[in-house]
């Protein structure tokens, strides 16, 4: 058994730190089954002034060092599941406990192990009303209805009457000898006859 203990800075004759993660050293020792020591040494907590993610890295430090054990009064939750995840056995004791005496809980079987218990199973209850049928959506727009057409066509012929007013103008052309020439207008042109000024001054026709 490997086991990790976070101390104030000392080794087996220092005491259990009142924090894991923040802890600033951890003290290392191999076990036997009897309990006694084989090995140890104090290693320095980089993570203890780290800004955030201090108990991952400090797991992590323990996991490179083979730690198999960790004694501990208290975790965080993150460094709680790295330690799950590494497959790590977790045991309390109160902060303050010398670290030989720690020793001796776990390998006495008098500490307690953190466990983590699944969750009961919640059996699925039946709802309390009947489920309501979604209601069914009203149209944005419409339906509107369509509109009344008159059963005749919309367009057709008819009858009506009108009032026309014109002016014209004609000319007409003719030959003839009247009372036109008599009073001195040419009946061909219209015109005043030269005739006139024969009769004025010769006095014939």
């Amino acid at each position: 058994m490997k086991i990790a203990i976070p101390t104030n800075g000392g080794g087996r004759n220092d005491t259990v730190a009142p924090v894991f993660a923040r802890a600033p050293a951890f003290y290392i020792a191999e076990v036997d089954e009897n309990g006694n020591v084989i090995s140890e040494k104090v290693i320095q907590n980089g993570a203890a002034m780290a800004g955030g993610g201090a108990g991952p890295m400090a797991v992590q430090t323990l996991i490179n060092e083979g730690v198999d054990t960790i004694i501990a009064p208290q975790v965080g939750p993150n460094a709680l599941s790295a330690i799950q995840a590494a497959g790590i056995k977790l045991y309390q004791v109160a902060p303050g406990t010398p670290v030989e005496e720690a020793i001796k809980a776990v390998t006495g079987g008098t500490a307690r192990e953190f466990t983590v218990s699944a969750p009961a199973p919640v059996p699925p209850t039946a709802p309390a009303t009947a489920p309501v049928a979604p209601a069914t959506p009203t149209p944005a727009y419409g339906p509107y209805p369509a509109p009344a057409y008159p059963p005749y066509p919309a367009y057709g012929f008819g009858w009506g009457r009108g009032w026309g007013r014109g002016r014209g103008f004609g000319r007409g052309w003719g030959r003839g000898r009247g009372w036109g020439a008599r009073l001195g207008y040419c009946p061909w042109t219209g015109q005043p006859s030269r005739r006139t000024w024969l009769a004025r001054f010769f006095g014939w026709w």
